[in-house]
């Protein structure tokens, strides 16, 4: 189990969240992108409206023939910039799922009025949970989620949240109707026993923080949101690290030690994806076969 103790108020924490989006109007706005448009697929820009209120951004590419379409939720990483689809990835991919990329808060076509700096961005915030930056990051995901339900072109039946990292299990814990989930453990799990690079970089100048801090960051350990993620999940990592995650959570669950290369790892992810939604082959980009 995780070193980390759950908060007392972790649930109305959420709660709170969830219900800040609830009475945000997502507003979206889509705007046909031809020249990201392909032989597979149309593809749009899209801005919808986060908490804060915060107007975010996203990639929306949608197969051509009738719908609808299992789909690919990949959201905000934490990195600076989004694309369709990440490079080096096989661009067919779009003619057989609907891919959902978006940018959260801070992110480039999201940096107004605040502009993340990578790395750094991470500690925005980071002394009280109501005031950290992954508050609004993970509601960032949830809003990607509400507006995927509400396009008729998304088949409700497949929805994968994929990411190497622990937010795709926090959203499938708060929006139930995703699926399927590929991720990884991420920065926050288990912060008692350590914590991110950039934390510690944060806590090596203010020591007397690290109380605060670590409570701060329990608030996202994958570990508290495990018992409420019933999809089906492709957990990466050290299986003896990981396996009190992958226990915790409430879906069957694969565990997948990193081969440390992104084409095997890649290779298998895909197959994964594939087989879950029924499809006999993999579509992998061209330099991996």
């Amino acid at each position: 189990m995780s070193n980390t103790s759950r908060p007392e108020d972790f649930d109305a924490y959420w709660q709170q969240v969830c219900g800040e989006l609830e009475a945000t109007p997502i507003a979206a706005e889509e705007e046909h992108l031809p020249i990201r448009s392909t032989e597979y697929c149309e593809c749009y820009t899209v801005r919808f409206t986060g908490i804060g209120p915060y107007r975010l951004f996203g990639y929306l590419s949608i197969p051509h023939g009738d719908g609808p379409f299992p789909t690919l939720l990949l959201g905000p990483a934490y990195r600076s910039v989004v694309d369709p689809l990440p490079q080096g990835d096989a661009n067919e991919k779009r003619g057989r799922f609907l891919v959902f990329s978006t940018a959260g808060r801070g992110q480039r076509n999201a940096d107004k009025p605040y502009a993340g700096v990578f790395p750094g961005m991470m500690t925005e915030g980071i002394d009280a949970p109501e005031t950290s930056i992954f508050r609004g990051f993970v509601a960032d995901w949830l809003r990607a989620v509400d507006y995927l339900l509400a396009r008729p072109e998304v088949d409700r039946s497949r929805i994968a949240a994929v990411k190497k990292e622990g937010m795709p299990i926090l959203t499938a814990a708060l929006r139930p109707e995703v699926t399927h989930v590929a991720a990884s453990p991420g920065d926050f799990y288990n912060t008692g026993a350590h914590v991110p690079g950039e934390v510690e970089d944060y806590l090596r100048l203010y020591p007397e923080k690290e109380e605060q801090v670590k409570r701060t960051l329990s608030y996202f350990d994958p570990f508290f949101f495990a018992p409420n993620v019933r999809a089906r999940t492709l957990l990466w990592g050290n299986p003896e690290a990981v396996s009190p995650l992958a226990e915790a959570i409430a879906g069957e669950t694969d565990v997948q030690a990193t081969e440390h290369s992104s084409y095997k790892d890649g290779l298998f992810q895909e197959q994964w994806i594939s087989d879950q939604f029924g499809f006999e082959d993999a579509i992998i980009p061209a330099h991996w076969q």
